[in-house]
């Protein structure tokens, strides 16, 4: 093993080709030959170690879990048993719990931390790794979900993190997650594997039912929707059994608080390749001095982007449904049949109050500084500002995920010593958008102020001619805001007049009709067969093939063309979402389609603390009519979404993969070592299929252009195949130091395919014009974008100290290569730019310099973590304490890479996108025979979700996460045998989620609060 550091840079360690070797010859040599001798020696018999497999087996199936405590107990038995590194949460655990989806379910796993979106779970992070990192099966199936999501939490899924909020924790008895590797395992997640099990009939004897009634209350949203599942399972003597299972619920969730977008740096002396920029491109916002403020003193203030509001009211409907069928042909052949579907329907209704301090140098709208305060970095904590447009927004997104699965398998003992687990499955997972609509109400040349700083009233600087820049402090997580719309400055208000004038729809007109729609769709078909063959009592070979299909579709749409001249290929005039403000005003006047908040049926402030000083509140919010602007637009030219050609992608990827194991036991020094050792091999073929934007006029949205007018669809599709080959050893072995203290060692290779998004050819172009001189340029990755790759290390030490109990620590080590997004300034001649479906009309190709962005591979960089378990029932204490009982989980992480500054282009060494440098889970139980509790902590440090280095003319470097503590709490009940009522209760402290940007000087972006919710039911089963 080679390790090496680097200063001021990522660690760095690599597994040199020796270490391969020994892994792959060395070690398996000096396992498998003393089996192959024995072997040789020994004629074909049933063994001890088979029997002892096949009775583990069927006790699984027949096992009864109960309580909290008892799944607690079982899943620590089985973590005792394994190899490598493995968590499991059974059936009384889920459902059980306060989970309102399967990621929630997931939260208290060690290691496991979750990301969350409208109050609910979305995808998982392991070992501090981001989501992408996670290899998710369904029933032993890979498994594709992709969903929608506020714009905050990063919109719809075009990567390969697992969307689990699709799922109710109800549908699944059972999930498994490995954090080391093996052989057996499939491919693909370098953090872990995690196996979701639905349940199946051979594991309840005879006939069983099972049902959860709920209601669900969210204090912010104030209204009562339905929750419930049932189970019927009938098996008949582990000969044919039957199940079904179903879970509905509703859920109105509100998300509100305040947000900014990013943050603008006003930087007037910019010029073309000066070495005192601020920005790596032409700013799109810039202050007009006036008075006191000059562009001296106002160069280098941060302001924030879009200062608002935000409501976003979130209306849910999830269905679950699972079928299962066990038949056992005979004592050697068993067939499992797995039915899975699951579709979330959300409604969201999102309000925006804004200030648009954003794009005025190419809008030309000149905004005057009249007052600023600004804190000791250089953000301006409050201030006002004139000339500014005021945009009301009220917007409707519908989205639709469905996923289907079918997994058939069969378990069939071919001879005595040798089985086969066979298994064929074909799953599909579709997100369809059929549109989000956007109205605005704007109100131009108006008067805004703001405060982050509690010591400052905005309505107060609004009457105020600054002389100078103030200081403060930004001290507050929502702002304080003052809108004058339509109000030239230099006059004071009270806050009574401000809200007047906020509420007089003749202050406004309509100036934004936006249409999006978007859909994926993604299928995926598996085929496997892996054989077990027992050599001895202490050797097992396994070994087996499966093949993969994945294949995933992306369509997008928008107003935001212009209009065509189809015979000379030329854009003119603005994007058609925005021409509703050149119609006349009898039909964009604000009186036609403004109504306040609470007679939209919406309130404000339930969860989140408005400032006393805010002039903007539940009672001043004037917004638009969604259902009057609907009626008047729908149906208008300028509403049309259409295809936007540049975004259109197919992927296809084909793995072949074949694998070979060995499996002992052997003692060693009088106590047992049980380990594996192996290789999978892997064949992959990506294929990237692209619009030929050759076919494509200038606009992007009109097919038909050149060849393509020959087509049926008015347009071809580019091609470009990749193909690869890897190869993962690893290693694992458990070996008990003494009957209570277990030693564990890994050692494994292992991959991580980009995102989906990333393996398409797909170009996203901002052509230069007059109002905008920006030229942009990013290129899909496409197919030949190689995976991460990691060599791993992984030990851990796990004390059973006591019945139940459990002290564990664990450190691993891994060499992760990275992805990141290269750019460089590029002038294309006219042919390449015709290549890329790019037009510029007549102007001269050379005087246009490119931004090009495109992620490229990075150099491996050294991730090391370090995981502590501490679980105990508190038998030892006098009654009622000792019903009491202890779990909790500790993960720390370090992972940098090196990160490139796109301003001043330092490389630094970072946190690794969406990584957690800790996270913990705590949860303390009381259970006894009647009724039960518990009260659970998550806990997750802040962490950046992205670097973003493509908004280079406004200097936005990164966005992240805060820290982020949720605590909930769960009580049942036992009236009978067959009846119980529990309680439940979510996000006690009503936790908020912030969202910040810049990596150097964390500036708000996002402060919003889902309340608390509470759910009270009745459970049982007979």
């Amino acid at each position: 093993m080679q390790i090496t550091i680097q200063s001021g840079s990522a660690r760095r360690y690599s597994l040199t080709p020796l270490f391969k070797t020994m892994l792959l010859s060395g070690a398996l040599g000096m396992v498998l030959q003393p089996s192959l001798a024995l072997a040789q020696q020994q004629e074909p018999q049933p063994t001890a170690a088979k029997a002892s497999a096949d009775l583990k087996d069927e006790e699984v199936e027949r096992i009864e879990v109960s309580g909290f405590r008892g799944s607690l107990n079982v899943a620590l038995m089985s973590k005792r048993e394994a190899v490598g590194s493995k968590e499991t949460i059974l059936a009384e655990d889920l459902g059980k719990f306060p989970d309102l989806n399967i990621a929630d379910a997931l939260a208290r796993v060690p290691g496991i931390a979750i990301e969350q979106d409208a109050g609910e779970g979305r995808q998982i992070s392991l070992r501090g790794l981001g989501a992408t990192f996670v290899k998710t099966t369904i029933n032993g199936m890979e498994s594709a979900s992709a969903g929608a999501a506020t714009d905050a939490a990063g919109g719809s899924n075009k990567s390969r993190a697992f969307d689990f909020n699709v799922f109710a924790s109800e549908l699944f008895t059972q999930i498994d997650v490995n954090k080391t590797t093996s052989a057996e395992l499939e491919d693909g997640g370098i953090s872990g594997n995690v196996n979701l099990q639905t349940a199946r009939p051979f594991q309840y004897q005879g006939r069983k039912f099972a049902y959860n009634l709920n209601g669900r209350y969210n204090d912010v949203a104030e209204e009562i929707t339905p929750r419930g599942s049932f189970m019927f399972s009938q098996n008949w003597d582990n000969k044919f059994g039957v199940l079904f299972s179903a879970a509905y619920s509703e859920g109105l969730v509100q998300s509100e608080g305040s947000t900014t977008g990013r943050w603008n740096i006003n930087n007037p002396s910019w010029a073309k390749d000066s070495p005192t920029n601020k920005l790596t491109s032409a700013p799109v916002f810039q202050l007009s001095p006036k008075g006191a403020y000059t562009n001296e003193n106002m160069e280098g203030l941060y302001l924030p982007r879009i200062p608002r509001y935000s409501i976003f009211n979130k209306q849910q409907e999830r269905l679950g449904l699972t079928g299962a069928v066990q038949y056992e042909a005979s004592d050697s052949l068993k067939f499992n049949l797995d039915l899975l579907h699951a579709k979330l329907d959300s409604t969201m209704d999102e309000f925006q109050y804004s200030a648009l301090l954003r794009g005025n140098v190419s809008s030309k709208t000149k905004l005057y500084a009249e007052n600023l305060v600004v804190d000791g970095n250089n953000t301006a904590v409050a201030g006002v500002l004139s000339g500014v447009p005021i945009r009301s927004e009220a917007r409707k997104d519908l989205s639709e995920s469905d996923f289907n699965q079918v997994t058939l398998s069969a378990d069939w003992q071919l001879t005595e010593q040798l089985s086969l687990v066979a298994l064929a499955g074909y799953g599909e997972s579709k997100l369809d958008i059929p549109f989000q609509h956007t109205f605005g109400l704007d109100s131009f040349n108006s008067t805004f102020g703001w405060s982050y700083d509690n010591s400052i009233d905005p309505v107060a600087l609004l009457g105020q001619t600054g002389t100078a820049i103030g200081s403060g402090v930004m001290n507050m997580d929502m702002p304080s805001f003052a809108f004058a719309p339509a109000q030239a400055p230099g006059q004071s208000y009270t806050s009574d007049q401000l809200q007047q004038l906020m509420l007089d729809p003749d202050l406004y007109s309509l100036g934004l009709v936006r249409k999006k729609t978007q859909a994926i769709n993604s299928d995926n078909s598996n085929l496997s067969l892996s054989f077990t063959y027992v050599l001895n009592d202490d050797y097992s070979l396994k070994f087996g093939l499966n093949h993969r299909v994945f294949n995933t579709a992306n369509v997008q749409g928008d107003n935001a063309w212009k209009a065509l001249n189809t015979s000379t290929n030329k854009t003119s005039g603005d994007s058609a979402e925005v021409l509703v403000q050149q119609m006349d005003a009898d039909k964009t006047a604000g009186a036609l389609y403004a109504l306040s908040l609470s007679q939209a049926g919406q309130h404000f402030g339930n969860a989140a603390s408005v400032p006393g000083s805010s002039t903007l509140n539940a009672g001043s919010w004037l917004t638009a009519d969604y259902n009057k602007v609907l009626a008047v637009f729908a149906d208008e030219a300028i509403f049309q979404a259409k295809e936007r050609y540049a975004s259109t992608y197919e992927v296809e990827e084909k793995v072949t993969g074949a694998y070979l194991q060995l499996d002992f036991v052997k003692q060693l020094w009088d106590s047992e070592l049980r380990g594996n050792i192996g290789v999978r091999v892997l064949d992959n073929t990506n294929t990237s299929r692209i619009v030929n934007l050759d076919h494509i006029y200038a606009d992007g949205y009109t097919a038909g252009r050149g060849d393509g007018a020959a087509l049926a669809a008015g347009y071809g599709f580019r091609e470009t195949v990749s193909e690869s080959n890897d190869v993962l050893p690893s290693l694992n072995l458990a070996y008990d130091l003494t009957d209570d203290l277990v030693a564990r060692l890994s050692l494994s290779q292992a991959i991580t395919r980009p995102a989906i998004a990333d393996l398409a050819s797909a170009i996203k172009v901002n052509t230069p014009d007059s109002k905008d001189p920006t030229a942009t340029i990013e290129l899909g990755a496409g197919p030949t974008l190689k995976p991460y790759e990691s060599n791993q290390i992984d030990l851990a030490l796990e004390w059973y100290f006591a019945e139940e109990s459990l002290l564990a620590l664990a450190v691993f080590h891994k060499n992760i290569t990275g992805l990141s997004k290269g750019s460089s300034q590029e002038v294309f001649n006219t042919a390449q730019l015709q290549a890329m479906g790019i037009d510029l009309g007549g102007v001269d190709p050379a005087t246009i310099t490119w931004d090009v962005t495109q992620l490229q591979n990075t150099p491996a960089e050294g991730v090391l973590g370090a995981e502590f378990i501490y679980q105990q029932p508190f038998s030892f204490l006098p009654e009622p304490f000792n019903a009491f009982g202890w779990q909790s989980n500790l993960t720390w992480i370090d992972y940098k890479r090196d990160i490139e500054d796109p301003f001043t282009n330092v490389v630094s060494s970072m946190m690794a996108e969406e990584t957690s440098r800790l996270s913990y889970n705590a949860t303390l139980y009381y259970e006894q025979d009647q009724w039960s509790a518990r009260i659970s902590y998550n806990f997750r440090e802040n962490y950046i979700k992205e670097y973003l280095n493509k908004y280079k003319d406004e200097s936005s470097f990164g966005r992240g996460y805060g820290d982020k503590g949720q605590l909930n709490f769960s009580s049942r009940y036992e009236i009978n045998d067959n009846l119980s009522l529990s309680f439940e209760a979510i996000n006690l402290t009503n936790a908020a989620t912030e969202q910040w940007n810049d990596v150097y000087t964390p500036r708000p972006a996002e402060y919003l609060l889902t309340g608390r919710q509470y759910l009270v039911g009745v459970r049982g089963s007979f």
